[in-house]
């Protein structure tokens, strides 16, 4: 037998316990002996003396079995942690490199599209970093109390949030980083910004793991990371808006929070000392701790926020810290007055309170002046408001005259007011024209206003006289004329720019829903809720690009009334799939079954849902004071595309016109078919409204005909592009070109229709040009490749049939078994050929022209037998039969061919497939009739 004795030791376990309260328990932690022979007979052993018992303390994180058992909440919090960890190690996969773009042409087309992607691509990071350092300023605000009362759904969707924009930016991150030059840096620089920004992040979800046991400072450390790695990326981006003068006073003023907080610690420290009641001053105590951690978190919260304070999300997280902020120095000033009596240290603390709460409002009035971007417009729009309902008022109090001098009253102060604001901005523009029309505008409303004064005082000297009261009226009158003259371009300006604001917004917000969207479609459980969010994402999509490159043209040409209405009309085009988009989101939330992403999903749906209602609100009043340019706007693209076709036909004829990424000869050619009947469905709208004299359908129907032909003029270049054959890519772009220059020929006759409604001679000018441009068109789709394949084999069924016309046809040399046997083969032969026409509509634009090419060829051979067995007929009337029946499948083939041509130019046209397939069936009948009128002849 073996002996084994353990001397008994004692460990002390000091642990943090957020589900309870105690105090440190001493115990053993000894093993009991144990007895236990031996498992290879006798052993050496040793004997010795333990040392004594010691205390030994070791300080660190411990293991994980001493923690609490985690709750639902906290485990569901887990595993939304875990996921986002993996999507963030996937995120730094996939930033090791760029992304791999075809060589692009230098022609203007390809120069516009480079340009564009740069746009979108710094929209949707800027967006994506955006909504990760208001999630991270979320998630310092949300893990700031006690862990029992931390809502972990939250905590959870704003990690989502993170990793789902975070997974989403790494896309554009690539694909910048491709397209970027030197001008701003380059991409190798931006990849490893964007690779800093996913470690900080990677950093964060560590710390906050309910089983980090990490402390407070490490997750504030961690978020501060965040911030400074977005900086970093926006500047490599050249997006980076905020001024390094705004971020620098938004810091010292967060400090200046953190340091009368720490003034009204100390405060509170000397109320602890002198508290009688223990429980009292720990109360105390308790609440200046709360507030001075309240105040550190608001200094992490600003750093975060800072490079992205332009983002309304940013700004409410920034708003809530210091919510939270003001709530915690209420808490320490309430437990102070509970703690002591003393009026001398309770006013230190009052003071010291005080002076929290002044700092605290002027980093929230920092921030709130930052959000406005000091524009005047308020000024404006009130100022004006109340000029026009005064004058109104004035109208109204005709024969009151003590009402009329009072309401003149507040007229003179609104109209000097807005005086004031307009020289303010004529010593501030820049633009010295500009300044010089604020200063006349400015003067004339002055003038306005004086005549109206001595009106009124004129008035109030003679109260029964009518005559001073017109005057008054008359003189209210023009200073309401003034106002509209003057405050115009002033309120435009400040309309458009609140526009492009509104507009940048909503587009943010939706790029958002897209990544919850996306986020979540893991967890809905519902497939047609989740492919309905998946179709209507998509749309939004699509209308992004469109809005982003109003508000970046607006933004460069601010005096170009094209470009502001390009931003109003992709503005109010992004209004429908958008709304869709928010319903389709709010529908796919209850089915939904992870709370984080569902939590996520339902607030992007309700942001994005709010940006739409201000957009909807500035577009519409941006297009009142913009007026109706739909004309002059159509006119100036289509002269931009008929330019851009010119160049793009100079870079073919250099051989270096090259298709854009994402183009094919497939889907171009199916763009430019479905394209040119939406072409010439909005130019018939054109003609009629024109004819009719009406302006504003007039204006939309051009809006309408110039964003069709844009897509037509992309989709012919992509042809000409993608085509080998040179010849072909020549008169593509040749023909676009002509149905630009008729187009624009069309809509100047429409602009000078309105001028003379009736006018003979102005429609029939009209309808000439529209003649001519439809002509164009066809011949523009005629250049598709297999096209002139298949009219080639329709003139030439028309030659072949040319044939049935003689009055008589000549005997037939052949017997007649040789006749009936060639008749047969060659009948089999155009039915095979028929089936493969229908089946090369389904495939490559090149099968059409081969199937098309062998059925011409099939028929021919067929009309030949079929002549040499009517040749066989032993009357006239059945040679008649024969010849009628012929004439009947010649028709059916070249309606056969046109329906196949068709559908192959559209292949999503309405009723396309019905009429192939009705065609198809007329020929099939066509030739089974035949065949038993042949039969019939053979009997005889």
């Amino acid at each position: 037998m073996l002996e084994e004795s353990v001397s008994p030791k004692k460990s002390t376990i000091l642990q943090q316990q957020f589900n309870r309260t105690g105090k440190v328990e001493h115990g053993s932690v000894a093993l009991p002996a144990v007895m236990r022979s031996g498992s290879s007979g006798p052993e050496t052993f040793n004997i010795g003396i333990m040392p004594s018992p010691q205390q030994q303390v070791t300080v660190g994180q411990m293991h994980r079995g001493h923690m609490p058992p985690l709750t639902s909440a906290q485990q569901a919090l887990m595993g939304t942690i875990n996921t986002s960890m993996h999507a963030v190690q996937q995120a730094q996969a996939d930033l090791s490199e760029v992304d791999n773009l075809p060589p692009l042409g230098q022609d203007m087309a390809s120069r516009v599209w480079v340009q564009n992607k740069v746009d979108e691509s710094k929209h949707e990071i800027h967006s994506q970093v955006d909504a990760i350092t208001a999630g991270t300023a979320s998630v310092v605000n949300l893990t700031a109390g006690d862990p029992v009362d931390t809502d972990y759904t939250a905590v959870g969707c704003a990690i989502t949030t993170i990793s789902s924009n975070l997974t989403e930016m790494s896309k554009g991150v690539k694909l910048l980083a491709a397209l970027m030059d030197d001008e701003v840096g380059s991409g190798e620089d931006l990849l490893k910004a964007a690779r800093t920004l996913a470690s900080a992040v990677s950093d964060l979800l560590k710390a906050v793991q309910p089983t980090s046991g990490e402390p407070r400072q490490t997750v504030l450390t961690a978020a501060g990371s965040i911030g400074q790695a977005s900086g970093e990326l926006l500047r490599q981006i050249g997006e980076n808006e905020t001024d390094e003068r705004f971020q620098d006073v938004l810091m010292s003023l967060a400090k200046a929070v953190a340091n009368a907080a720490a003034m009204l610690v100390l405060k509170a420290k000397n109320v602890a000392q002198v508290a009688e009641d223990t429980v009292l001053q720990n109360r105390v105590i308790a609440a200046a701790t709360q507030c001075a951690l309240s105040t550190s978190q608001l200094v992490a919260c600003a750093k975060v926020v800072s490079p992205t304070i332009s983002s309304p999300v940013c700004q409410e997280q920034l708003i809530e810290a210091g919510k939270l902020v003001d709530r915690s120095v209420e808490n320490c000033v309430r437990a102070c007055q509970a703690a002591t009596d003393d009026t001398e240290l309770l006013k230190q603390v009052s003071a010291a309170a005080s002076i929290v709460s002044q700092a605290l409002n002027d980093l929230l009035q920092h921030v709130r002046q930052f959000a406005s971007r000091g524009e005047p417009i308020g000024r404006y729009d009130q100022a004006t408001d109340t000029i026009m309902c005064v004058t109104e008022s004035i109208f109204s109090s005709m024969g009151d005259a003590g009402e009329m001098v009072r309401q003149a009253r507040v007229l003179a102060q609104a109209t000097s007011d807005l005086v004031n604001a307009m020289r303010s901005d004529a010593e501030a523009e820049i633009d010295m024209d500009n300044s010089k029309k604020l200063l006349a505008a400015a003067k004339l409303l002055a003038d306005s206003t004086a005549r109206m004064v001595e009106a009124a005082k004129g008035a109030a000297a003679n109260p029964e006289n009518e005559d001073q009261q017109q005057r008054l009226r008359e003189a209210a009158e023009g200073l309401r004329v003034a106002t509209n003259a003057a405050a115009q371009n002033a309120i435009k300006k400040k309309i458009v720019n609140r526009l492009e604001i509104a507009a940048k917004q909503a587009a943010a917000a939706a790029t958002q829903t897209i990544a919850a969207s996306q986020n979540a479609a893991v967890s809905n459980k519902n497939t047609a809720a989740h492919q309905q969010l998946v179709q209507s994402c998509k749309n939004v999509a699509d209308h992004i690009p469109q809005l982003v490159q109003g508000v970046r043209g607006s933004q460069a040409q601010a005096e170009d009334l094209s470009a502001q209405l390009a931003l109003i009309n992709s503005s109010q085009n992004f209004l429908q799939p958008g709304s869709k988009m928010v319903a389709s989101a709010k529908a796919a939330v209850p089915t939904v079954t992870d709370q984080a992403a569902a939590m996520q999903l339902s607030q992007c749906a309700k942001n994005l849902a709010t940006s739409l209602a201000e957009l909807r609100t500035a577009s519409q009043k941006a297009h009142e004071a913009c007026g109706p340019m739909e004309i002059d706007s159509a006119l100036n693209t289509v002269q931009t595309l008929k330019n851009e076709l010119q160049d793009a036909k100079m870079a073919a004829v250099d051989g270096q016109l090259k298709p854009l990424p994402g183009e094919t000869l497939e889907k171009c050619t199916q763009d430019l078919g479905s394209t040119s009947k939406a072409v010439g469905s909005s130019m018939a709208q054109l003609l009629t409204c024109a004819a009719q004299g009406n302006e504003h359908y007039t204006g939309v129907a051009a809006r309408e005909t110039a964003q069709a032909l844009k897509t037509l003029a992309q989709a012919a270049r992509g042809v000409a592009a993608s085509t080998t054959d040179p010849v072909a890519a020549h008169a593509m772009l040749d023909s676009a070109r002509d149905v630009m220059e008729g187009s624009a020929m069309l809509i100047q006759e429409a602009k000078q229709a309105l001028a003379a409604p009736g006018d003979a001679d102005s429609q029939q000018r009209l309808a000439q040009v529209a003649k001519a441009v439809s002509h164009s068109l066809n011949n523009c789709v005629n250049c598709l490749p297999g096209q002139k394949d298949v009219d080639v084999a329709l003139k030439s069924i028309g030659e072949s049939s040319k044939k049935l016309l003689v009055d008589s046809l000549p005997p037939s040399s052949k017997s007649f078994q040789e006749a009936q046997s060639e008749l047969n083969q060659a009948a089999a032969d155009l039915n095979q050929s028929a089936g493969e026409v229908v089946h090369a509509t389904r495939g490559q634009s090149g099968e059409l022209a081969a199937a098309s090419g062998k059925f011409s060829d099939d028929f021919d051979e067929f009309l030949d037998a079929g002549i040499e067995m009517a040749g066989q007929a032993q009357t006239k009337e059945d040679q008649i039969q024969v010849i009628g029946n012929l004439k009947s499948i010649s028709m059916a083939s070249s309606k056969l061919l046109l329906a196949a041509k068709s559908l192959s130019v559209d292949p999503g046209a309405p009723n396309a497939k019905n009429l192939l397939a009705a065609a198809f069936s007329k020929f099939v009948n066509g030739m089974f009739k035949y065949q038993t009128g042949k039969r019939l002849l053979d009997r005889k």
